[in-house]
């Protein structure tokens, strides 16, 4: 009897994905009397097939077993390749384009600092470039290669008065200065510009360079600068501070409150209820009115009605104005022949040295009531030995110390002597209520005086011609 039974063999089906990075087969399930598929048949047609790579025998013999027939088996997988990662800019500095008053712990917050200045000093680190990284190619199931993408380098944002290292991966300030972002790139700036005044629109300034304010330093707020500050309008009750001059277009004005200092010069148009102090000169041009005027140099006013009047003016080597006092008899004082920095430090140390020989001589009053005992150092208890080094240290400070104070005091009594030649210049008049200092000596103004130099002669003040 023959057997009509169609009789099918198992057969092995091949797909790939999209980018033939997964290969999968399908082993279809044989007839009764059919022949199954191999782990070699299920290998050559994927060779048939052009698969060649990623390809795994487990799962393909896995494929071809009966409980797997109909079913979709992953046999081969490719490589997915890895990007390569762009350049980044490390920014060290934090760009300050938001001006956000500060706020402290109790929640208080301060509209005068707000942190507007970004100030670096020659050498500092502005950003580091992380370089990019090469990435790994990849590979398809066919064997063929899928190149990484490549990463994306970037340049350092140089500008003005910045530098690189020779790698390109760091960047410095070249200069001191002020910290500016423009299109992407940094500048470094020696110069500060306030557009206007200094208030609650700017906060206070402190600047490592120059500053440059349009318009007015206003009551309540600081300026501090490294460099020179030009003011092109009035300072009002502020503190202004920097170590070169400070040139204001306008007046010096603020009830007392405040102070205008420079290290090296301070020009005004006037000066009024002002403290001010300069390290050489005080120039103004109008008048100096009821102020504290303390200069290392001299102190003039130049103008055709130029007058000093009221307050403290203080000079090492001269005061010159047409005008010195009132009509109303004010008080004006007039010191010169002395550097007033140097009188200052010199009466702070005298003080200090004072009370340091009270102190040191009531150390050397307790080490010798001990001597006088006769009792050995080992025979003390702990505590009367641990107070003995303390007062021995301290005695050893304290002499180290006068020792300094005293060789610093006579130099100051040296420099003292210097300006035995300082002149107050009187170009037109000099009123009664004026009294007027030059080292040691006093001269008091009882009636006007006119045309005079007052000078040191013969261990006095005396009045000359004008030269």
């Amino acid at each position: 009897m023959l057997d009509n039974t169609i009789k099918s063999d198992s057969s092995i089906d091949v797909y790939l994905d999209s980018d033939n990075q997964k290969a999968y087969i399908v082993v279809t399930r044989p007839s009764e009397n059919g022949k199954r598929c191999s782990l070699e048949e299920a290998l050559n047609a994927l060779k048939g097939k052009n698969i060649v790579f990623g390809i795994d025998e487990k799962q393909v013999q896995e494929a071809v077993k009966e409980n797997n027939w109909e079913r979709k088996i992953l046999v081969a997988q490719g490589i997915t390749p890895i990007d390569g990662k762009d350049a980044v800019l490390e920014y060290v500095f934090q760009s300050k384009t938001n001006i956000l008053p500060k706020i402290d712990e109790a929640g208080k917050v301060d509209f005068h600092n707000l942190g507007l200045v970004n100030n670096v000093r020659k050498g500092d680190l502005l950003v580091r470039k992380i370089p990019s990284q090469i990435g790994t190619p990849g590979a398809d199931v066919m064997g063929h290669t899928i190149p990484a993408k490549a990463p994306k380098d970037i340049n350092l944002p140089r500008g003005k008065n910045t530098v690189s290292d020779a790698e390109g991966i760091n960047l410095y300030a070249a200069i001191d200065g002020h910290i500016n972002l423009v299109n992407n790139k940094i500048d470094i700036n020696p110069v500060f510009n306030v557009t206007g005044d200094v208030d609650y629109s700017s906060g206070n300034i402190d600047f490592i360079g120059s500053v440059v304010i349009r318009g007015n330093v206003t009551t309540g707020f600081s300026v501090n600068s490294g460099g020179d500050i030009e003011i092109q309008g009035s300072v009002e009750g502020a503190d202004v501070s920097a170590h070169g001059s400070i040139i204001v277009k306008g007046g010096i004005t603020g009830k007392m409150k405040g102070k205008v200092k420079a290290g090296v010069n301070v020009v005004a148009r006037f000066i009024e209820n002002a403290v001010v102090e300069a390290g050489c000169n005080i120039l103004a041009k109008e008048a100096i009115i009821q102020s504290q005027i303390k200069a290392g140099y001299s102190v003039k006013v130049t103008d055709n009605k130029a007058i000093i009047v009221g307050g403290l003016i203080q000079a090492a080597k001269e005061v010159e104005s047409k005008v010195l006092g009132s009509q109303l008899a004010t008080q004006t004082t007039v010191e010169v022949g002395v550097n007033p920095y140097i009188k200052e430090e010199y009466h702070k140390l005298t003080k200090e040295q004072t009370a340091k020989i009270k102190e040191f001589q009531n150390i050397s009053h307790n080490l010798q009531v001990y001597n006088k005992s006769g009792i050995a150092v080992e025979n003390l208890n702990e505590k009367k030995k641990e107070i003995l080094i303390k007062l021995l240290d301290h005695y050893t400070v304290l002499r180290n110390e006068l020792q300094e104070i005293e060789g610093r005091i006579g130099h100051l009594e040296k420099e003292m002597q210097r300006y035995q030649n300082a002149e107050v210049q009187v170009l037109d008049v000099a009123y009664p209520g004026v009294r007027i200092t030059i080292g040691d000596q006093i001269y008091v103004v009882n009636d006007p005086v006119k045309y005079t130099r007052f000078m040191l002669e013969g261990g006095e003040i005396r009045t000359a011609a004008l030269r």
